[in-house]
């Protein structure tokens, strides 16, 4: 497997948490310093964000979870939970998929098990066909403010200096996989080991009623609604998101 690059903090059970589209693990940072108390913390870079190295441009999302799972397994983690937010979502789903002996529980973070609409894939095209033409950095301009209920939160010029490095090649990669990636939808209902779902009210990328519906699959799913927040709850919503995932996680530690 290509370089991986990766951090770990604390000591217990082990809780993956892995980032979204344009995003580095460097967008958990803060959020998950008083995690390190209590649990052991992993944050990592996806192939080809970061310092993490792509293997081929045209990998789908199922082939990014088995490549990460080959890492789980050689890094002999016991009972990890994986918790992605967004695209970090989609591979989560495709892990447990995988294997989901391997995993004591999962969580999707402003994320869905759902498959593109059609509508959403015709988008996914035009964004690959803009950024072509235009490059990354005036595409990111735009849609990192468009993930924010709150246009003026400070922490918008951090997650935009992180987008800004994204390579050409890596975003269309990771658009073209997720436009192409399958639903899961049967994974959150057949999985019978603790799920945490949670969304923001106002996210104007994932629907709070669809994450409603897809919770309402299974009765071992956590489900929280986030109000006055979009798609980034671990800046607009960091105290109550920590809180909901410091409980979830203390949970399935206990079982």
């Amino acid at each position: 497997m290509p370089f991986l690059n990766y951090k770990i903090r604390g000591q217990g059970l082990p809780v993956i948490f892995i980032h979204g589209f344009c995003e580095t693990g460097e967008i958990w940072d803060s959020f998950v310093n008083g995690f390190s108390k209590n649990f052991q913390v992993i944050t990592l870079d996806l192939p080809g964000f970061g310092l993490s190295e792509l293997a081929k441009t045209n990998s789908s999302l199922q082939e990014i979870g088995n490549d990460l799972n080959a890492w789980v397994l050689e890094q002999r983690l016991k009972n990890p939970i994986v918790l992605g937010h967004s695209l970090g979502g989609y591979i989560s789903l495709a892990m447990a998929e995988q294997m989901p002996s391997l995993y004591s529980a999962f969580g999707l973070i402003h994320s869905t098990s759902r498959a593109d609409t059609d509508e959403k894939r015709l988008n996914r095209n035009k964004v690959m066909a803009f950024v072509k033409e235009h490059g990354v950095g005036t595409f990111v301009k735009s849609f990192v403010p468009g993930l924010y209920h709150h246009k003026d939160h400070p922490s918008i010029d951090f997650v935009h200096q992180i987008a800004l490095k994204t390579p050409e090649s890596t975003f269309l990669s990771y658009t073209a996989a997720m436009r192409d990636r399958p639903s899961n939808e049967k994974l959150i209902a057949n999985f019978t080991k603790p799920i945490l779902i949670v969304g923001g009210e106002k996210d104007p990328v994932i629907d709070i009623d669809s994450l409603r519906e897809q919770a309402a699959l299974n009765d071992l799913v956590s489900f929280h609604s986030l109000p006055e927040v979009g798609h980034m709850g671990m800046f607009e919503a960091s105290s109550q998101l920590e809180e909901i995932v410091s409980n979830f996680v203390s949970i399935v530690g206990k079982t």
